[in-house]
């Protein structure tokens, strides 16, 4: 085995992560070894040492795998914000949808609804949009900073915006159940659609706080 190619297997022991985002931080270190090593080639140099050469020039695995990882992890909080963006609002839409198709409109069922309640409908659709929007701005703003920061810190920014789109949502989630509860339990189940949506949103929801409280140790041994 060359040396590139035992470099790039020890990097690629050492991360973790989406395989497509790892493929493409593997191929790109491995061009430039290969880049590298042509280079001293071309000046003299016997392949086996401008490949030895090559890779010493790039810095130890440990190392590399660090900064590789810390990308590995803000790409993959990059993809959760898109998942919020468009995720949220696809399923509020959809349980919407559900009720009317299923359901009906509230005012069926003939009671009158509370002015206390109508607060928490109103607070609930401001939050289920603060989530998408916190979203939206946190991923324009990691494109800003992007050009300050290293992946390190901008993977904590990006963590905790994730982590502040989440709550809202799970927020909105709590808030319209508890309220809705206290009001007429009945209308928690509205249909078995509505409630099959309503599963996958609590589930979405909690699954969106995982990078947020993700560890960010590096595999560095």
């Amino acid at each position: 085995m060359s040396a590139i190619e035992a470099y790039i297997g020890d990097l690629d022991r050492r991360l973790s992560g989406s395989a497509g985002a790892k493929a493409d931080l593997l191929t790109e270190a491995r061009d430039g070894l290969t880049d590298a090593a042509e280079a001293y080639r071309e000046g003299g140099t016997g392949e086996k040492e401008a490949e030895r050469r090559a890779v010493a020039d790039f810095g130890p695995a440990a190392v590399i795998a660090r900064e590789y990882q810390a990308e590995l992890a803000l790409r993959a909080d990059i993809g959760t914000l898109w998942k919020v963006i468009v995720g949220v609002p696809l399923i509020q839409v959809g349980w919407e949808l559900a009720r009317i198709w299923t359901h009906g409109d509230w005012s069926r069922s003939g009671k009158p609804i509370p002015g206390w309640y109508v607060s928490v409908i109103e607070l609930f659709g401001v939050l289920v949009v603060v989530s998408p929007v916190i979203g939206a701005v946190a991923l324009f703003g990691t494109r800003r900073l992007g050009r300050r920061l290293d992946s390190v810190r901008l993977g904590k920014v990006t963590r905790w915006t994730v982590g502040a789109a989440a709550i809202a949502n799970l927020l909105a989630l709590l808030l319209l159940t508890v309220g809705t509860s206290v009001l007429d339990p009945a209308r928690l189940n509205v249909s078995l659609p509505c409630n099959v949506l309503a599963v996958g949103w609590a589930a979405f929801s909690i699954w969106l706080l995982a990078p947020a409280f993700r560890s960010r140790t590096l595999i560095a041994a």
